[in-house]
């Protein structure tokens, strides 16, 4: 039988809706919730999270100790509870993580992709680790090896630690996991979201200054009057011309 669960996280002034599932159908819907278009019709950023129970990869007995798959786009937030078999990883996830115009984003990833890949068949088109992208971007090394919420902090001016459970217990091996854990991962992928928009916006074109706006207008403005006053005598020439030509004929 399967599960879903949607909680409202609130979050840095907004309320984030965060669904919960194992379930085919709330995974479609909530994947095509993310088709919407960003404002400038660019490159997608969706916040990329994986959390594997501790026994996860030592242990042969699966039951109950499924990874969850953590997603948003700032909106909303998808966490999908994996099952076991590539076979049954609905198509529209793999479809989605490999589409060209979305780009993944998160902290410590390399490790998570070559294992969603190995176990579930999993693979990603686009998909960049956030600390060196902002040591590159922002020429700070020292963000390489920065966590969320120093990276969030750096790059978003924006603080997120008061959001965070301060008690918690990490048992991601649980098939239902508490809203505290909810909380926590919202708080993630959020913030994976925040940084990776901010460091892939497309630089803002130089706006001329307001002064030499209207300079230029001025200058526009007078050349073509210029160019009136002088067509304008021109013409009037050339009709004069024309009219004591016309009147000699006659």
């Amino acid at each position: 039988m399967g599960y879903t669960e949607v909680k409202f996280i609130e979050l840095n002034g907004l309320e984030i809706k965060t669904t919960l599932t194992d379930e085919e159908k709330s995974i479609d819907d909530h994947i095509s919730s993310f088709f919407t278009p960003t404002d400038d019709y660019g490159t997608k950023v969706i916040g990329f999270d994986v959390e594997w129970p501790v026994e996860y990869k030592d242990s042969t007995d699966y039951l109950f100790k499924r990874a969850n798959f953590q997603l948003c786009d700032g909106n909303s937030c998808l966490i999908i509870c994996l099952p076991f078999s590539s076979d049954v990883v609905p198509k529209s996830l793999h479809n989605f993580l490999r589409m060209p115009n979305y780009t993944f984003v998160g902290i410590g990833i390399k490790d998570n992709l070559a294992f969603l890949e190995k176990e579930h068949g999993i693979v990603f088109r686009n998909a960049v680790e956030l600390g060196p992208l902002a040591a590159s971007l922002m020429k700070m090394p020292h963000l390489r090896y920065c966590g969320v919420d120093e990276l969030a902090f750096e790059v978003c001016k924006l603080d997120l630690r008061k959001y965070r459970p301060s008690r918690l217990a990490f048992n991601w091996g649980k098939y239902y996991i508490n809203k505290e854990l909810v909380k926590h991962a919202t708080v993630n992928v959020y913030s994976y979201h925040k940084i990776g928009s901010a460091l892939l916006r497309p630089a803002p074109v130089p706006q001329m200054p307001v002064f030499i706006r209207r300079l230029l207008i001025l200058f526009s403005v007078l050349l073509v009057y210029l160019f009136c006053r002088i067509f304008g005598r021109i013409f009037s020439v050339i009709v004069n011309v024309v009219w004591f030509f016309f009147v000699k004929m006659m």
